[in-house]
């Protein structure tokens, strides 16, 4: 069975992810709500809270800001060795006595994934979708948050660009050097399947001073916009926009990641009004 991605990763994720603004993140994912959600009466959470789900959550930090700002949350990812980390992040920074449920962490595969009701809201972030190399995965997606997202709830996702995925990555070495720990990727992008894949090496400092090897390649697939959109109609949800990163403005060719914002009607097709 093939191992998911980000295994070897999953104890140093958070370390090489520390320019990642998460508290900027939260707060645009929470001004897109505000703007767009037609979702109405309480949550699904518990008292009422809203209802959060995280597709692709990784070691659980966004789940645990959103956690932090009044949200139930449910964090899915196919890395037990991503969830280990979530979990173990979480009885640090949330104890057993904050009066906040813990945010709940399942294995699946984000394609696949099952839920025992429903959510208010579901976001898939950090070019996650973009990890998934088969077209009908993402329609799945799709499908799924059709299914359990309450009426007038949003699904936010983003997307990598082209541009980051064919330039920005394109053949390139990068590096990374800590203390313990240095990564290193080699990426590749065939423009014609659109796919880039990354050949990952890390080194890690054992106590004796020798270094552990472990490699691991990570693939990512360019989806078009239109292909994006045929999708979000064929599952039932609304297309409302798409943004550059972090911003409300339209997305442009510039940009390393689009963010697209679609929402589960409040009727569906053939309902009565």
């Amino acid at each position: 069975m093939k191992q998911p991605m980000y295994q070897i990763l999953a104890p140093v994720y958070d370390r090489f992810q520390q320019d990642i603004d998460l508290p900027a993140w939260a707060d645009y994912i929470q001004a897109l709500e505000s703007r767009f959600s037609r979702r109405k009466g309480c949550g699904d959470g518990q008292e009422g809270r809203p209802l959060l789900l995280d597709l692709g959550c990784g070691t659980g930090s966004f789940c645990l800001e959103m956690a932090r700002r009044g949200y139930d949350t449910i964090g899915i990812d196919a890395s037990i060795g991503m969830l280990d980390q979530a979990r173990r992040k979480t009885a640090a920074q949330m104890g057993n006595d904050s009066g906040q449920p813990p945010p709940l962490f399942l294995c699946q595969d984000i394609s696949r994934f099952e839920l025992f009701g429903t959510v208010d809201m579901a976001v898939c972030l950090l070019d996650t979708l973009n990890h998934l190399i088969r077209p009908s995965q993402v329609a799945r997606v799709f499908q799924l948050c059709a299914n359990y997202l309450n009426p007038g709830g949003l699904l936010i996702f983003d997307l990598a660009s082209r541009r980051h995925l064919a330039q920005t990555l394109g053949s390139h070495l990068f590096y990374r050097d800590d203390e313990d720990q240095t990564l290193f990727w080699q990426n590749r992008f065939n423009p014609r399947s659109g796919i880039s894949r990354s050949s990952l090496t890390l080194f890690s400092r054992q106590p004796d001073g020798s270094y552990h090897r472990q490699d691991e390649t990570i693939a990512e697939k360019y989806y078009h916009p239109s292909q994006v959109r045929q999708w979000v109609h064929a599952a039932g949800l609304e297309w409302v926009a798409r943004l550059g990163e972090l911003s409300e403005r339209p997305a442009a060719l510039s940009d390393e990641r689009h963010f697209y914002i679609v929402r589960r009607p409040l009727m569906a097709k053939g309902e009565e009004t």
